[in-house]
């Protein structure tokens, strides 16, 4: 494979960002510390949560359960709170890695192309909502720019739509106090280089605070085609308007060009298939595999094995905006109004096999794909502390509104041919390997055009080529009204939370001439959450939570009829506690149990293949932990451990107890570090961290058999940090080496984990 590199385009931003970057910090002088201001809105709005309490990894305050800052021991839910220090140390290169060393949570599916489409599943139910500063947006924003991720677990009343296993909020960067400037570099594997900063001005007698982070990464990836060339701007702002009055904003952009070959990581023996093309499936025998007992056979291919072609091309750009006013009014009440857009546009041509035809030839699926989706989010949150009597109320109130447009046209071509490929099936057959190469409903679709050659141009794609099902403008709005009540009593001892939220959805697609696609959906719902916490003594609290979750269901393509919407209930109760043991020990334990009902699933069935046709209610039950310990001052523990039992518990054909995709039975987690303070390596930290997974892990799933199993894995990472001088300057050297073992493992129905990367990095900071 030819080596990526950066394009003009992005060498010459990336130059340009950095060279601002130094030239602001160059012209900015450093402004004497001044004496705190007491009144300071951006320290102490409510709305925002700092890093500043932090204990190491442990965060003390979250944003996410209450949509306010509140204490971690007074919010009645698991919360688990990933730290900038632990975004540093363990030198994440990616939003799903930045989510290893958290229990309970385990990646459904992966998209080289754009990480909006990535998904997880927490406690065994899949996430479709991750958030960006508390707002459902489908934006990830790069490593480089998160402050902190904050996972919630069980549903939510305060978020709408919301997943029954919890839902992932990253909080982005924001200005902090003085001017700084950090450089960073790093380079690894498989052709990996990255180079980034982030640079802090304080301005206007303290009333303007910027935040500038820029990056840029590039890599070949590990497989023979594979690779991708990325880079990333964003600026964030408060800016002081008044005493009581702050505007804030966070703009940002990124580019991605890649080549990615994931669809062809592992190999199925083909399942129940109509493999003569007769129309139905019975004990015919089609190259000595029998229609009627052909069965999946765990059999990975090599970890590096592509496809002679290249699989997937993609281009795509997105942009950020944030702009928000926050007011205090008084003392004891607070509003704020936060509009939030995205903008994501994406090219891709991919090709793909649909079937391996014995008679010498290997048919393949070409398509040229254009995506567009822009969303608009609107935010009026309102908070009044209120006492009535022996009562404290925090109220909040607020409403959102938000309107979200997608648009694709997908152009096909089905090759028709000797092909490429049939060397290397032939080599893999005769090793004793079957493959099944994405078998269609009939095996041919109809009304698509063949085309004599391997290799069509996306043009040749787009001009020639069948328009697909997905050619639609789809657009959504969803408005809604919550109201949550944080109440203390009993001089504090006991909190109830009491949450209730109106939302109405309203769906139309059309295809691009304008013609409606199916009907209007138009659905709503009500949702409440009550929730408790009681401190058992100053340091430990037991607390108790209900909620219930609401996601609509589109319609059957057949009948025309929508189905009933999805519907889930929660119930959960733990402990939580902190600075046990002389400040060492903090952490919580909970024990859940999650019921959705009318989910909609894919029969599976390749001959009368039909997605979202089945409905099933399913079941998640389990416990989980997370500890925080310090043996002594300089060495830090994360322990997570989980235990979930996922699975249908009513289905029409799918099987009883079948294990939901995604659930892993058993996850244990451990991350560590220390830091030496004395002698001739002071400052040295180093540590590492393991990831244990027992199955088996289901990640795609039938009526009769279960497709892609994983039995398990366990995998070991390793990093050091160094201080040192270089040229009169403070920089850090550092070393990180994920999966140190190099296990190979079934990561999730889109592919195979990453082999083992060594990375290093040097930065610097002033």
């Amino acid at each position: 494979m030819k080596t990526l590199r950066p394009t003009a385009r992005a060498r010459h931003s990336l130059a340009a960002l950095i060279a601002s970057a130094l030239i602001a910090s160059a012209q900015t002088p450093t402004p004497a510390p001044a004496k705190p201001d007491t009144d300071e809105t951006i320290l102490l709005n409510p709305f925002d949560v700092t890093a500043g309490s932090n204990k190491g990894y442990m965060a003390t305050n979250t944003i996410s359960g209450t949509a306010m800052n509140t204490p971690l021991k007074e919010v009645p839910m698991a919360i688990n709170v990933i730290t900038a220090e632990f975004l540093a140390d363990s030198l994440v290169g990616n939003f799903e890695q930045a989510l290893d060393y958290n229990s309970a949570i385990t990646q459904t599916s992966r998209l080289p192309v754009n990480n909006r489409n990535d998904a997880f599943a927490i406690r065994g139910f899949r996430n479709r909502n991750t958030l960006v500063d508390g707002v459902i947006t489908g934006e990830f924003i790069p490593p480089q720019m998160i402050d902190r991720i904050e996972i919630v677990k069980g549903p939510n009343t305060l978020y709408g739509q919301s997943d029954p296993g919890g839902l992932i909020n990253v909080i982005s960067k924001r200005p902090q106090g003085g001017n700084r400037l950090s450089l960073g570099l790093r380079a690894g594997d498989n052709g990996l280089f990255g180079a980034d900063f982030d640079g802090n001005v304080v301005a206007g007698n303290s009333r303007l605070g910027l935040r500038l982070v820029g990056a840029h990464n590039t890599t070949d990836g590990y497989r023979t085609i594979d690779g991708n060339d990325s880079t990333f701007l964003g600026v964030a702002g408060d800016v002081k308007l008044a005493q009581d009055t702050t505007a804030v904003f966070h703009v940002s952009g990124s580019e991605t060009d890649g080549i990615s070959s994931q669809r062809s990581t592992f190999s199925f023996e083909l399942i129940p298939t109509d493999l003569n093309r007769d129309g139905r499936i019975d004990t015919t025998v089609v190259n000595g595999i029998t229609e009627t007992t052909a069965r999946y056979n765990n059999t990975f291919l090599p970890r590096d094995y592509t496809s002679a072609t290249d699989a997937t091309r993609y281009e795509q750009e997105s942009k950020f905006l944030q702009f928000g006013l926050r007011q205090r009014l008084g003392r004891h009440a607070n509003i704020q109004y936060m509009f939030v857009r995205t903008d994501q546009d994406m090219d891709m041509t991919f090709r793909e096999f649909n079937t391996f035809n014995p008679a010498g030839s290997s048919d393949a699926n070409h398509s040229a794909q254009t995506n567009s989706n822009r969303t608009d989010v609107h935010t009026l949150n309102s908070l009044v502390t209120v006492t009535t009597g022996p009562l404290t109320h925090r109220l909040l109130v607020g409403a959102r509104y938000s309107w979200d447009q997608t648009e694709g046209a997908t152009h096909s071509l089905r090759t028709l041919g000797p092909g490429t490929e049939r060397a290397t099936l032939d080599r893999l057959i005769s090793q004793g390997r079957r493959i099944r190469l994405f078998l269609t409903k009939n095996d041919v679709l109809s009304g698509v055009k063949y085309w004599l050659d391997d290799t069509p141009t996306a043009q040749e794609m787009r001009t020639l080529g069948t328009r697909g099902g997905n050619v639609y403008v789809a657009e959504s709005r969803v408005s809604s009204a919550y109201i949550s009540d944080s109440i203390a009593m009993l001089n504090n001892r006991l909190k109830l939370l009491t949450g209730l939220r109106y939302v109405r959805i309203r769906s139309q697609s059309t295809d691009l001439a304008g013609v409606k696609i199916g009907r209007l959906n138009d659905q709503d719902n009500t949702s409440y959450q009550v929730g408790a916490t009681y401190d058992l003594t100053t340091r430990i609290a037991a607390y108790a939570n209900t909620a219930t979750a609401f996601n609509p269901n589109g319609f059957d393509a057949i009948t025309g009829t929508f189905f009933d919407p999805e519907l889930s209930r929660a119930f959960e109760v733990g402990l939580k506690f902190e600075d046990l043991w002389q400040g060492r020990l903090g952490g919580s334990v909970s024990l859940f149990k999650i019921r959705k009902e009318n989910v909609l699933r894919s029969d599976y069935n390749p001959v009368t293949f039909r997605a979202d046709s089945e409905v099933s209610d399913d079941e998640s039950r389990g416990w989980e932990t997370e500890l925080f310990f310090n043996p002594t001052k300089n060495w830090q523990l994360v322990v997570n451990y989980s235990r979930i039992d996922a699975k249908v518990i009513v289905s029409r054909t799918l099987a009883k107890n079948l294990a939901l995709e995604g659930a892993t039975p058993h996850r244990f987690t451990l991350w560590s570090n220390y830091a030496v303070d004395a002698g001739p390596l002071k400052g040295l930290r180093f540590g590492g961290g393991m990831i244990h997974a027992k199955g088996p892990i289901q990640q795609f799933g039938t009526s009769n058999s279960q497709l892609v199993r994983e039995d398990g894995y366990t995998t070991f990472s390793a990093f050091a940090r160094y201080p040192m001088k270089l040229f009169e300057q403070r920089v850090a050297v550092g070393l990180n080496v994920d999966n140190l073992t190099n296990v190979f493992f079934m990561r999730s129905r889109a592919g195979t984990n990453n082999p083992r990367q060594i990375v290093l990095s040097v930065r610097w900071d002033k």
